[in-house]
C-alpha cells in the first residue's frame, strides 16, 4: 500500500468542529460535566431552602442553566477560537503522511513521526475524521474530508485507520463508495483487433 499524503491548511470552523468533536466523544467529561451542573443546582436550591434570603427554586434551575451554556459555549467554542487565532501553527499548512509505519505530521514548526500504537480511537463526522491519541490530556490529529483527492483515496484512509486504530471506524462506507466512480468503457463499440 502507498503512503497516503495530504497536505492543507486547516479553516477555523474545522478547527472548531474537530475541537467539538473530540471534547463531545468523550463520555467520560460529558458525565463529569452533567454531574458538576447537577450539584451547582441542588446546591443552590439547598441553599434557598436553609438560608433566611427567598430565592425561588425556578430561578436557581435558571440560572443553573445559563451557567451551563455559558460554560458549554466557553469550552465548545470559545476557547477552541482563541487558541486557533493565537498560534499560527494551527494556522500553518500541514502534510500529514499516513502510512503502515504510522503518521508524519509536518509543519513549519513540527516535525514528528507517530506510531500507530499511541492512536486509541477515531472519532468521523460528516465533515471530518479525528484521530485520538493520549490518555490524560487528549489530542488529536484531525483530517478534514475535503482533503482527500477521491473517494479511493478516502476508502485506502478509512481501511488503514481500521486496521490500526483499536476504536476501529464504522464499517459503513456507503457514502464513499457512491462517490468512487464506477468504470465504464470509453466507447459503445468493442475494440477493433484486427
Amino acid at each position: 500500500m502507498q503512503p497516503i499524503q495530504l497536505r492543507f491548511t486547516y479553516t477555523e470552523a474545522e478547527y472548531l468542529n474537530a475541537s467539538r468533536l473530540l471534547i463531545l466523544g468523550e463520555t467520560n467529561m460529558l458525565v463529569r460535566l452533567g454531574a458538576f451542573f447537577v450539584m451547582v443546582l441542588f446546591g443552590g436550591i439547598a441553599l434557598t431552602m436553609i438560608g433566611e434570603f427567598i430565592f425561588p427554586i425556578w430561578a436557581v434551575v435558571l440560572l443553573t442553566l445559563v451557567v451551563a451554556v455559558a460554560g458549554g459555549h466557553t469550552m465548545l467554542v470559545e476557547m477552541p477560537r482563541k487558541y486557533f487565532r493565537g498560534n499560527l501553527q494551527a494556522r500553518g499548512e500541514y502534510q500529514l503522511t499516513f502510512s503502515n509505519e504510522g503518521v508524519w505530521v509536518q509543519t513549519s514548526g513540527i516535525d514528528s513521526k507517530l506510531a500507530w500504537s499511541l492512536y486509541t480511537r477515531v472519532l468521523e463526522n460528516n465533515s471530518m475524521y479525528v484521530i485520538v491519541y493520549g490518555k490524560d490530556a487528549r489530542m488529536m490529529t484531525a483530517v478534514p474530508k475535503r482533503v482527500f483527492r477521491n473517494g479511493n483515496e478516502e476508502l485506502e484512509f478509512r481501511n488503514l485507520v481500521r486496521q490500526h486504530v483499536a476504536n476501529r471506524l464504522p464499517p459503513s462506507n456507503a457514502s464513499i463508495e457512491a462517490r468512487v466512480p464506477e468504470y465504464v468503457p470509453s466507447g459503445s463499440q468493442p475494440p477493433d483487433w484486427r
